[in-house]
C-alpha cells in the first residue's frame, strides 16, 4: 500500500511532463492553427488547472506569443502570473487529447462537452474568446474543422 501511495504524485505528475514534450511538437506545428485558434491562442498567459486523478490539483503557466508557447511551467496555486485566460480539465481528459491521433478535434470534443472550460480575464478577452468561440461554431459547421 506504501509503494501505491508513494507512485500516485509520480503519476500525476507524468502529466506535467507529458504536457511539456507536447509543447515542443505543438510550437513546430503553430504556423499550421486555423485562424480562429492563432487570434484565440495568440498572445495570452495562460493559468491551466489541472484536476489529478488523485483528488489534487497542478497549476501551469503557459505564455504564447504569436500562437507560439514561449514559457510553459508549474507554478504553486496563488502565484500571480497576470493570467488573461484560465483553463480547467481534468488529468484524463489532458491524457486523452495527448494520445489522440486527432488532438485538435478530441481538444473541440471535450471542450463542447464541457470536459474543458476555457475563462477569459477581463473585458477584452471575453470579446475575444466570444468571437473566437463563434468562428470555431461556422468553421465546424461549415466542416472546415
Amino acid at each position: 500500500m506504501l509503494i501505491l501511495t508513494a507512485l500516485i504524485p509520480v503519476a500525476s505528475a507524468d502529466v506535467v511532463s507529458d504536457l511539456d514534450i507536447k509543447v515542443n511538437e505543438y510550437n513546430e506545428n503553430a504556423e499550421n492553427l486555423p485562424s480562429f485558434l492563432k487570434s484565440l491562442l495568440g498572445d495570452e498567459v495562460i493559468k491551466l488547472v489541472i484536476m489529478t486523478n488523485d483528488g489534487e490539483e497542478i497549476y501551469i503557466k503557459a505564455v504564447t506569443e504569436n500562437s507560439y508557447v514561449t514559457v510553459f511551467e508549474e507554478i504553486d496555486e496563488n502565484t500571480e502570473i497576470g493570467e488573461t485566460i484560465i483553463i480547467g480539465t481534468s488529468e484524463d481528459t489532458v491524457q486523452s487529447i495527448l494520445n489522440s491521433e486527432d488532438p485538435l478535434t478530441t481538444f473541440l470534443d471535450a471542450k463542447d462537452n464541457d470536459e474543458i472550460i476555457i475563462e477569459p480575464v477581463g473585458f477584452v478577452n471575453n470579446i475575444t474568446f466570444t468571437v473566437a468561440n463563434i468562428l470555431l461554431k461556422l468553421s465546424q459547421l461549415l466542416g472546415l474543422i
